[in-house]
């Protein structure tokens, strides 16, 4: 019985972001609405989906593939632009990034960024969404 206790994704990416990407409030849980506004631009990190392999015919390799979902909070276009495209960057960078027991290998499929619905009209909303394989280390 394998009972291999993976990593939380969601956490590698936010250590991960918090490291490159100066000035960028990094989460899995946004801030208070007192604050929110103060910690601009912020970046939402919610693992949505992905597969995880936990045996292979030929030698038991394990891997994890979620799919990473970031929704970008920004105070003007132009932030939420520069900030969007800098997630994008760090996560095609991230291959080889190793925390939390695992290690990122080259990330796929991104997609974004692009405009999602935002209540406010004051705030710019932006969703990035990616593919990152992650093996135990």
């Amino acid at each position: 019985m394998d009972l291999t206790v993976w990593p939380d994704a969601e956490l590698i990416v936010i250590d991960y972001f918090t490291e490159v990407l100066d000035g960028v409030w990094s989460c899995n849980s946004l801030p208070p609405v007192e604050e929110f506004n103060a910690r601009l631009p912020i970046i939402d990190v919610t693992r949505i989906g992905g597969l995880r392999t936990a045996d292979t015919w030929s030698d038991g390799y394990l891997i994890d593939e979620p799919t990473i979902d970031l929704d970008i909070w920004a105070a003007t276009p132009e932030s939420g632009a520069t900030t969007a495209a800098r997630s994008v960057a760090a996560l095609a960078a991230m291959r080889g990034y190793r925390a939390h027991g695992a290690a990122a290998g080259r990330v796929k499929d991104i997609t974004g960024p692009r405009p999602r619905p935002e209540v406010s009209q004051n705030i710019i909303r932006l969703g990035v969404t990616a593919t990152l394989p992650l093996r135990l280390t």
